[in-house]
């Protein structure tokens, strides 16, 4: 059931649609019934329709960037290990004990959440104990090497 109102001629009319079938509308016109033939029935959507409007920032409201500095997932370049990032399984060790590496060197690639996930080095340095084999799995802050 649908109310409107409308004004013609300066003459108010209150209709109330109270069921459309096929080509047949039962309405009521200021509290009088009638049945009404419909010539073509209209389809309506039924989706809404959306109004955008323009978004207006305040000065300064558009600073998140420089309000969230990056926040580095790495262990402290004075730390003897490196942990794993997150649990995932090992794929591939580039570095054995006695290597020495850079700053910046992939030394594993590990596969989580069926991505492959690079493990840097945060700093130069040589690989004392390599603490996992490939093909193992790791939980987050697992050792995966000792570092001098």
């Amino acid at each position: 059931m649908k109310k409107y109102k409308f004004t013609i001629n300066d003459k108010d009319y209150s209709v109330v649609i109270n069921d459309i079938e096929n080509d047949v509308a039962d309405v009521e016109v200021n509290g009088t019934a009638y049945s009404i033939k419909l010539n073509q029935a209209q389809k309506t959507s039924k989706t809404p329709i959306l109004i955008r409007k323009e978004v207006q920032n305040k000065p300064g409201e558009n600073k998140v960037a420089e309000k969230l500095a990056p926040m580095p997932i790495t262990a402290k370049p004075s730390s003897k290990t490196i942990n794993a990032p997150l649990p995932g399984s090992i794929l591939k060790i580039n570095f054995k004990e006695g290597d020495s590496f850079n700053e910046g060197d992939v030394l594993m690639v590990m596969e989580s959440m069926k991505m492959e996930n690079n493990v840097l080095a945060e700093r130069a340095g040589t690989v004392v104990r390599v603490c996992t084999a490939v093909g193992e799995t790791v939980m987050q802050d697992d050792a995966l090497f000792e570092i001098q």
